[in-house]
């Protein structure tokens, strides 16, 4: 299985629990927290994650979520305002476009943070905006690495995996109508999901027909989850 494959059943299951967690009063930063250590620990090599929200002015960037990155970073750059040329996430929101910065030392837009950041160890940053799904800017979500790079195809994808659940929880943690809407099935669908897989790891010894079954539940519970995932992005239906 991918990298993306396997974050996207990861996230999903994480999102089913979002539901419980906002009933039961957990704050949107402990449940964005899990969101990106489950990113975190999927990942092969050291990343750090995190979340910053756009502000009810549209021109600042707020903390949302950040497990990994150093408190005094996390401060640092709390409430900065977006621009042009402010860093990969101010810059990202700013735009409304990824902006993936490869070496902080020496690009310029992050001429004014990178004295915040080098000294962590923060080399490369790739932020990415966070959308509702009319498409505002609710914030941006980045991955900072500790070595020189940009991002893979494969973890392109699972970017836009991330950033399409972390925009469903920020959505259901401000309009409870939401959630209510989505509380769907998700956990059983993507159990289903994660079980069909494993079979099919196992698929060798089963012979051509059991490995053609296999193909059709795959093929099946694969049709569910897009249903369930549709009908959870679709407005009103709580009313």
């Amino acid at each position: 299985m991918s990298f993306a494959a396997g974050l996207r059943q990861a996230l999903d299951l994480r999102q089913a629990d979002v539901i419980g967690e906002l009933r039961r009063g957990d704050s949107l930063e402990n449940i964005l927290d899990k969101h990106l250590r489950t990113v975190e620990g999927m990942s092969d090599r050291e990343i750090l994650t995190s979340v910053l929200l756009l502000s009810p002015d549209r021109k600042h960037l707020t903390h949302g979520a950040a497990p990994s990155l150093p408190q005094s970073y996390r401060e640092a750059i709390d409430g900065s305002e977006i621009g042009p040329s402010a860093g990969s996430c101010g810059t990202a929101a700013y735009l409304g476009r990824p902006v993936y910065v490869t070496d902080i030392a020496t690009d310029p837009l992050w001429a004014a943070y990178r004295d915040l950041a080098l000294p962590h160890g923060l080399l490369s940053c790739w932020s990415t905006p966070i959308r509702h799904d009319e498409g505002e800017v609710l914030g941006t979500f980045a991955i900072y690495n500790r070595s020189l790079s940009g991002p893979t195809r494969e973890e392109l994808a699972a970017i836009e995996i991330i950033t399409d659940n972390v925009a469903r929880a920020i959505t259901f943690a401000r309009n409870p109508n939401a959630m209510a809407a989505s509380d769907v099935l998700p956990r059983q669908v993507t159990a289903l999901h994660a079980l069909a897989n494993a079979i099919q790891q196992q698929a060798f010894v089963l012979g051509a027909e059991g490995e053609e079954a296999i193909d059709a539940v795959m093929k099946g519970s694969e049709r569910l989850a897009e249903l369930v995932r549709g009908r959870l992005a679709e407005p009103g239906e709580a009313d």
